[in-house]
């Protein structure tokens, strides 16, 4: 190589390096300036830096930092912020990390105080609204968040709402083999159900409580469709979210039932085709989740699960596909929501 193509390469591999160099910094920088939660994020930087060694953990706080900044934008925090209180609190319930803990529970406390001042905008004034402002009630009681102004709101913006039936729409939509409807349903029903628990409705005017009834209906509905169906996906959804509300999202132990029990074998029987054929991350990262509420520790089929999640994370911390960043918030979160949830269990 003559003296003057020596120079040329040499010029561009440093060019190369510093580039790489500068991008690594910018991940991991603690300059990134957000709007509202910037001493959260100096302390998940921290966490991460003294992390390095626990790959799980440090998956989970990379996760959860991408949460912080993408939840800074505004219009991300208002499309979808009943469902970044839901991770946020599944957050602090399995973890024995005290320190992440601490940092998630003080997260929720700010964006709850962040959220009075926009609850108008956030909730309809109707029955769905009324139900989507229900669903944050636990996490705000379950971390002392001051109940009046969301008392004061209530009051005054859900006065004319009178709820439906929704044992009877349950029903309908069972007859229908309806999955998203039934799916819908039976996550209300648990929402309203761990409010009552909470003793919400010495605060609230809360919806009559069909939750035992409705879960006790779940153990008749089938599961006909098998993976080439296009209900399959809606299926397996339905399947993950009823263990779901039979554990309260978390907030409870999962207990024998005729309900979870015929749930988790359907799932377990097609946990092959959703780990290898289906291509759903979202949906993997759920039924290993539902999986560790039955299974002893140290499963190798579920270890081997939360270890190819943890390959598909992205540099930025996040997971998803390019066609899940090109949907609304909701599909842009729930792939990291769903990945951190699994991963913080028994941190």
């Amino acid at each position: 190589m003559d003296r003057s193509r020596y120079v040329l390469f040499c010029a561009v591999l440093v060019i190369f390096v510093t580039l790489v160099c500068c991008t690594e910094r910018v991940e991991h920088s603690t300059n990134i300036q957000i709007h509202y939660n910037q001493t959260t994020l100096s302390e998940l930087d921290h966490e991460i830096a003294r992390s390095n060694a626990n790959e799980r953990y440090s998956a989970v706080l990379r996760g959860l930092r991408w949460c912080v900044i993408f939840f800074d934008n505004d219009k991300n925090f208002d499309f979808t912020f009943s469902n970044y209180m839901t991770m946020l609190d599944e957050l602090t319930l399995h973890s024995y990390q005290d320190s992440f803990k601490s940092i998630v529970h003080t997260l929720i406390q700010k964006e709850f105080k962040r959220v009075i001042p926009r609850l108008p905008k956030l909730f309809e004034a109707d029955e769905d609204g009324y139900e989507e402002f229900i669903s944050v009630l636990p996490i705000a009681y379950h971390h002392q968040i001051p109940i009046k102004p969301f008392q004061e709101f209530a009051n005054g913006h859900f006065a004319h709402v009178n709820p439906s039936d929704k044992i009877q729409k349950f029903k309908r939509a069972a007859k229908l083999l309806n999955y998203e409807l039934l799916t819908d349903l039976v996550i209300e029903a648990a929402f309203i159900n761990m409010a009552y628990s909470w003793k919400g409705d010495k605060d609230f005017r809360l919806p009559p409580n069909g939750y035992q009834v409705i879960m006790a209906l779940c153990a008749a509905i089938p599961f006909l469709h098998n993976y080439k169906s296009e209900k399959y996906h809606d299926q397996n959804y339905y399947a993950t979210h009823v263990l779901l509300a039979l554990s309260h999202y978390g907030q409870k132990p999962l207990k024998p039932s005729i309900t979870g029990d015929k749930v988790f074998f359907y799932l377990a029987g097609q946990y092959n085709r959703i780990r290898y054929q289906v291509g759903d991350l979202d949906l993997l990262s759920e039924c290993l989740y539902c999986f560790k509420q039955f299974a002893p520790m140290n499963v190798e089929f579920i270890a081997e699960g939360e270890r190819y999640i943890i390959s598909q994370q992205h540099e930025d911390g996040s997971w998803g596909t390019s066609d899940d960043f090109k949907g609304d918030p909701y599909d842009q979160f729930h792939p990291t929501w769903t990945a951190i949830v699994l991963l913080a269990q028994e941190l």
